[in-house]
């Protein structure tokens, strides 16, 4: 008796080569998908890592491509721990607040704290934390 594969669709498929040149993938990155916990689907289709506008992105290539942005971007913007809509917005935080609160600029920060700008970077030049330079009451 042969062995059938069938994939997430219900297609069938005479040998897991097949279904997998269906797929347009190697047989052998199929099975490692496998092996690490992925679905079927995933495995076949590769993960969804963005969506946008009712078009999946499979990879970080994909969002190079589709959006014009250099993959060292995108790796860098990741390890700083920026999204993936972020990135393609072309967010950029340049301030980060004691809480992990991320914000364009440390003057867009420092409102939000209802301190002025100033204020905030003379305490900071004195010595003190951020925690400090951004909820302190005295100057």
């Amino acid at each position: 008796m042969n062995n059938v594969y069938i994939d997430h669709k219900g297609i069938e498929y005479p040998s897991q080569k097949a279904m997998c040149e269906a797929y347009k993938i190697p047989q052998t990155l199929f099975c490692k998908r496998i092996e690490r916990g992925w679905t079927l689907e995933e495995a076949l289709e590769g993960k969804i890592i963005y969506s946008k506008d009712g078009i999946d992105y499979y990879s970080k290539i994909d969002i190079q491509r589709a959006f014009g942005i250099h993959k060292n971007t995108i790796i860098k913007k990741l390890k700083k721990g920026y999204t993936y809509e972020e990135i393609i917005e072309r967010k950029t935080f340049r301030a980060t607040d004691h809480l992990g609160n991320r914000y364009a600029t440390q003057d867009d920060m420092c409102k939000a704290y209802g301190v002025n700008l100033s204020t905030f970077r003379s305490r900071i030049k004195a010595g003190k934390t951020l925690e400090e330079a951004l909820t302190s009451k005295t100057v």
